[in-house]
């Protein structure tokens, strides 16, 4: 779902462009003609007639109203029923998101917009949300500092941009965050989940089943979560007919983890040597389920060095003014007695 479109300019046409303007042309001239009549009214004391005025009124909301659905009719659609569900905060946002994509990122060169596509993929987004859309909610959230700037401009009279233009810069990361979060969930999830379904391949191929049938037990079987999808991926490349070193090999590459590099090598050396391929699992799977008791002895080593600064910030402090306080009331006690 995340295959490049053609948006360049020459394919779009001019027509798009004019339509933009002038639907901007349209919204600028209705707020002018608005402050217009304002101070109009104001000059006049009340003698223009108020026939004249809802007429004024009318054009200018009509003049906005059509400038705005001028721009609204330049939205691509987009098709949500083929793409995984969105989250609920990114869900009410999305028509925001959708016009910042056909009205600004459209212009923009496809050789920075789809940058954002290797990191989409790595953290298993590639069927919720296209570069495009990434590139947009950047944008969306730059903007986010400038409308409460201008919201405190208004309440205090106070305007900076100096740390306006900071604060846009640094709002325009946070989408690049939230991907770099979303791929360590996913990474973690799969780390967890690897060792079960290596079990489930490993004994049905050992069983006598062929790769492709282990594959789909350990699909129908195994727990919900990335590596599933990526199973199920595997599955849909074999029975289309391509080579099973080149499904590994890609496999491979979507999820980028030194652990299923490290599966995904072995599978390929025993498919171009052509041994079986149950000892080469069975043995991926207990060094895989060893690699996951060392990762949970490891957290546990770091969990008391991890608790010293809440206990020196937080915890240390309260013990001492107590003490402190149950000192200091028994010498008021003494010295008053």
């Amino acid at each position: 779902m995340n295959v490049p479109r053609a948006s360049s300019f020459a394919s779009r046409g001019r027509g798009w462009l004019i339509w933009l303007i002038g639907g901007l042309i349209l919204l600028l001239g209705g707020i002018f003609f608005g402050a217009w009549i304002l101070d109009a009214l104001a000059q006049s004391g009340g003698q223009i007639p108020y026939i004249l005025v809802g007429l004024l009124v009318a054009l200018v909301v009509a003049g906005i109203v059509y400038g705005l659905s001028t721009l609204l009719t330049v939205v691509e659609s987009q098709p949500r029923e083929y793409f995984d569900p969105l989250p609920k905060g990114l869900r009410r946002i999305w028509p925001v998101v959708r016009f910042i994509d056909s009205t600004i990122v459209a212009f923009i060169p496809e050789s920075i917009v789809y940058r954002s596509a290797p990191r989409i993929q790595r953290a298993g987004l590639n069927y919720m949300i296209t570069p495009r859309d990434f590139f947009a909610l950047k944008i969306l959230s730059s903007l986010f500092p400038l409308l409460f700037s201008l919201f405190v401009y208004m309440a205090l009279h106070v305007f900076r941009w100096e740390l306006v233009l900071l604060g846009m810069l640094l709002a325009s990361f946070y989408p690049d965050l939230w991907l770099v979060e979303q791929s360590k969930k996913r990474k973690k999830r799969i780390l967890k989940d690897l060792p079960v379904y290596l079990d489930f391949i490993t004994l049905m191929v050992e069983g006598g089943l062929n790769l492709t049938g282990a594959i789909q037990i350990a699909v129908d079987k195994g727990p919900e979560g990335p590596l599933r999808n990526e199973f199920r991926m595997i599955l849909r490349d074999l029975r289309s007919g391509m080579p099973r070193i080149e499904v590994f090999r890609r496999f491979g590459d979507r999820v980028a983890m030194q652990e299923l590099r490290s599966l995904v090598t072995a599978i390929i050396q025993s498919e171009e040597r052509g041994g079986s391929l149950g000892p080469v699992l069975k043995a991926q799977a207990e060094q895989r389920r060893e690699e996951r008791f060392l990762r949970a002895e490891k957290a546990a080593l770091e969990a008391p060095v991890k608790l010293l600064a809440p206990l020196i910030m937080f915890i240390f402090p309260i013990v001492f003014i107590v003490l402190t306080f149950v000192i200091y009331m028994k010498y008021v006690q003494e010295v008053a007695s």
